[in-house]
């Protein structure tokens, strides 16, 4: 995965949130683009101890080679309207 590729899914509007999973088996939910900072080589993520939080509260960085792949997250609603 390049930085340009991943810029673009996190500039889509509108934004559809995404998992990106890397080479230690270890994945990353990225439900808002605004806890994410690209560079050349790394990407910082922003991870948040209370989901409801508008700051996070420690910083984790990968290289992009350890990137294996990116999926969006779907989420499905289980209930029914009736």
């Amino acid at each position: 995965m390049s930085p340009e590729g991943l810029n673009n899914w996190l500039k889509r509007d509108p934004f559809i949130p995404l998992r990106i999973h890397v080479s230690d088996r270890v994945h990353y939910d990225v439900v808002n683009p605004n806890f994410v900072m690209l560079g050349r080589t790394v990407i910082f993520f922003g991870m948040r101890r209370d989901i409801e939080s508008d700051f996070f509260d420690e910083p984790v960085m990968v290289s992009f080679r350890h990137i294996t792949r990116v999926e969006p997250i779907i989420e499905t609603n289980a209930s029914t309207s009736a």
